[in-house]
């Protein structure tokens, strides 16, 4: 007769469980992590096969049911883990010599919170009657949360962004972020697991233990009428997502807002470093986004947008308004391009008698004033800070700079205004600087996700060019698309080097048209693009062509889209990670409480 939970009670199935040989070297199943980290790296740019993601899960999964050790099983995932992301990251090298340092180390700390993920499911796996396909997603929702948020938050690389080409499906991300298509593709991938389980030519193939075999120490032997019915509550979370996403695409809500004129500079970020000690690239600097500026003025738009940093000069704050030095510089430059002018500059302002520096975008209206500034919030280790330095002076060396760049966090959300110079219509926008874009917490506020109205757009300004055409220019911009279906907010994009676009509120990337040359005397390498406004669904700019917008120089022309939608993540924040973590405490205290139970009745 064969074993089962009917013929043995739990102390006699845990004994022979313990009396099971269990492998004592544990190599074979070191292919598992390596499958597992090759799919996953298939999944994002540069190769973006982002439907291998539905599948990429299940070897990890089968290497947490094998019968090798723990410790086994642990190093082979933690393995597996920084293979992935040494491959996936591998574009932080470019940046600087000094920056194969941070690659490796950013790898090695990503990969230890792959470790937790292992460990939460295996606990689930083993204290509660759960299904993997609740499990699963709940732990690993739970641990890219703590990812993205802990220590400043690293989320790129997040399950649910290798969708992004998937509108349908991503949609959902206005009421779960981005967590909510991780949640579902790991619920996925269990259930494929848990089918394949089924099979003794998956499971002799590498060790892992058929239901049934004791060896599994797992008291929730699978039937095939539960595997049915977790097969269609998965299906039924599928269809009702996809259909989801049909109707807010559906819904046609954008009306066209303010005119635009994005810069993007193809300048190498060694020249921007030597801009800090050499005068003649300073004035190179300032001569080539001068260009450009002279070239977006020509059609008269409500603003031009220049990005982060490219202005060579500083900002400087006063306790009375900005320094006569900068009040002049404002004025210069709308005498130059009559409008208003949004630039990505440094900033100092004194406090305390005492500067301090900020990563900054000052808006210059078309009087020559400064109408606001925003001072960047997230700010990047090691690039802008360098983490832990006053007691760790050796940290200075993961840095890419030869000089002190830190700067100061800024503490408010600006909303910057504008006015249409035709109608007179009157807009707000946000500003995400550089990676904030990766950061929901700092995008959603605009969304009205605090105590103030949602701003009607968002802009990115950036500098790529540290990245000098990697896949990184290509994963920002699907990241970015995440925080525009997020806050239901388009958002523009300024960035040196590539990729600027506009991304509507239901995350298109909006198809571009090259314009002629207005100017035969205009630099050749410079190029004007614009995006025009339509009814309908709007061309969206194919994956296959992003590469076309990455390493050159030019103006970007848009009508921004308007959407006057409100999100429910805007309101609600991270409520599915949240949840997901008081899950795992209730759990934590039915196990206190059991042991306590079982002590005090013993």
């Amino acid at each position: 007769m064969p074993i089962s939970e009917t013929t043995l009670s739990r102390p006699q199935l845990s004994a022979v469980v313990s009396s099971s040989p269990q492998p004592r070297i544990g190599w074979h199943i070191f292919p598992l992590a390596l499958t597992m980290a090759v799919l996953l790296w298939l999944c994002y740019f540069p190769v973006a096969c982002g439907w291998l993601v539905w599948v990429a899960l299940v070897p990890l999964l089968a290497l947490l049911r094998s019968s090798a050790r723990p410790r086994w099983i642990y190093c082979s995932a933690w393995f597996g883990s920084l293979a992935f992301y040494l491959a996936a990251m591998q574009w932080m090298r470019v940046a600087d010599p000094r920056m194969y340092a941070t690659w490796i180390g950013l790898s090695f700390y990503c990969s230890f919170y792959f470790l937790l993920t292992v460990y939460l499911i295996r606990f689930l796996d083993r204290r509660t009657s759960l299904p993997l396909v609740l499990t699963v997603p709940i732990a690993w929702t739970a641990v890219e949360f703590l990812r993205a948020t802990l220590l400043g938050g690293f989320s790129w690389y997040m399950l649910g962004y290798s969708q992004h080409t998937f509108l349908p499906l991503i949609q959902i991300a206005d009421l779960t972020g981005a967590y909510g298509v991780s949640f579902l593709i790991a619920a996925v991938n269990a259930w494929l697991f848990e089918i394949l389980w089924r099979f003794s030519v998956f499971g002799s193939r590498f060790s892992v233990p058929q239901p049934g075999d004791p060896e599994t120490g797992n008291r929730k032997l699978k039937t095939k009428l539960g595997l049915l019915v977790q097969g269609l509550a998965v299906l039924a979370a599928l269809i009702g997502t996809v259909l989801y996403g049909f109707w807010r695409l559906g819904q046609d809500r954008q009306t066209p807002g303010p005119r635009l004129a994005l810069l993007q500079g193809n300048l190498d970020q060694r020249l921007r470093n030597d801009s800090v000690i050499s005068e003649d690239a300073v004035q190179g600097m300032a001569r080539h986004f001068h260009e450009l500026a002279h070239l977006a003025a020509i059609y008269r738009p409500d603003l031009i947008v220049w990005p982060e940093t490219s202005w060579p000069y500083e900002w400087l704050q006063e306790e009375e308004g900005p320094s006569p030095h900068c009040r002049a510089m404002a004025e210069d430059m709308v005498e130059k391009w009559h409008t208003n002018l949004l630039v990505g500059m440094n900033a100092s302002t004194i406090v305390a008698g005492q500067p301090r520096r900020y990563n900054s975008a000052v808006l210059i209206d078309r009087q020559g004033q400064a109408a606001g500034r925003y001072d960047k919030i997230h700010r990047v280790p090691f690039g802008e800070y360098v983490p832990f330095r006053d007691w760790l002076p050796w940290m200075n060396y993961f840095a890419p700079y030869d000089f002190d760049y830190s700067i100061w966090p800024g503490e408010q959300f600006t909303r910057f205004p504008l006015v249409e110079a035709a109608t007179g219509r009157r807009f707000s926008f946000g500003t995400l600087i550089c990676y904030e874009d990766t950061d929901a917490a700092v995008a959603r506020p605009y969304g009205g996700g605090d105590s103030t109205p949602p701003a009607d757009f968002l802009l990115n300004i950036s500098n790529d060019g540290w990245f000098d055409g990697t896949s990184e220019h290509d994963e920002h911009l699907a990241i970015c698309r995440f925080r525009a279906i997020e806050c239901r907010r388009s958002v523009a994009r300024s960035v040196n080097m590539g990729i600027s676009a506009i991304i509507d509120s239901n995350g298109r990337v909006l198809q571009p048209h090259e314009l002629p040359r207005p100017d035969p005397h205009m630099d050749p390498d410079f190029h004007v693009w614009t995006v025009p406004m339509q009814r309908g669904a709007p061309t969206e700019l194919p994956v296959s062509q992003w590469h076309a917008y990455k390493k050159v120089a030019g103006v970007l022309l848009a009508t921004v889209p308007i959407d006057d939608r409100v999100s429910l993540y805007s309101r609600w924040g991270d409520w599915l990670p949240w949840t997901c973590w008081i899950f795992f405490g209730g759990v934590l205290l039915f196990a206190w409480i059991g042991r306590t139970w079982n002590k005090a009745t013993s």
